[in-house]
């Protein structure tokens, strides 16, 4: 019995130990800070950050860095690769990027167009606390 009851918790914690990472990779990091940024969650998006970026940036700068950023700057499409060594990741994710030409001509002398275009853009993080962090604004997700 004393077996069973010994089998039985070992089997349990490492079923438990296995959940626990699950949702926990850069990728999923990535697309967590998306989604809370987009519905104004600043406060849990700051703590997506790494602790050396909260030492230089308090959460009140951080939340005014947010609401400052340009909304159409940048349109969050996929994560498209994650690479992974030890401690640091890098993600790369596919964004459409905005941008506002301007074009002289003749007949109107100037015009301004806005232009899009999907790039790639790189995603640092780093692992604190068992959870990936970033290092730095992630002006490409917001």
């Amino acid at each position: 019995m004393k077996k069973l009851i010994i089998t039985t918790i070992l089997l349990l914690s490492l079923l438990t130990a296995g959940c626990t990472s699950l949702g926990s990779s850069p990728s999923d990091t990535v697309e967590n800070f998306v989604s809370e940024f987009d519905q104004g969650n600043y406060d849990t998006c700051y703590q997506m950050m790494s602790s050396g970026y909260r030492q230089e940036t308090g959460l009140a700068g951080f939340i005014s860095l947010s609401r400052d950023v340009n909304p159409e700057k940048y349109e969050f499409i996929e994560v498209t690769e994650e690479y992974v060594d030890g401690d640091t990741a890098v993600v790369n994710v596919l964004v459409n990027e905005s941008s506002v030409a301007v074009k002289f001509s003749l007949k109107d002398f100037f015009k301004v167009e806005e232009e899009h275009e999907e790039v790639v853009k790189q995603i640092e993080l780093i692992k604190q606390e068992d959870e990936w962090k970033f290092t730095k604004f992630p002006y490409a997700l917001t």
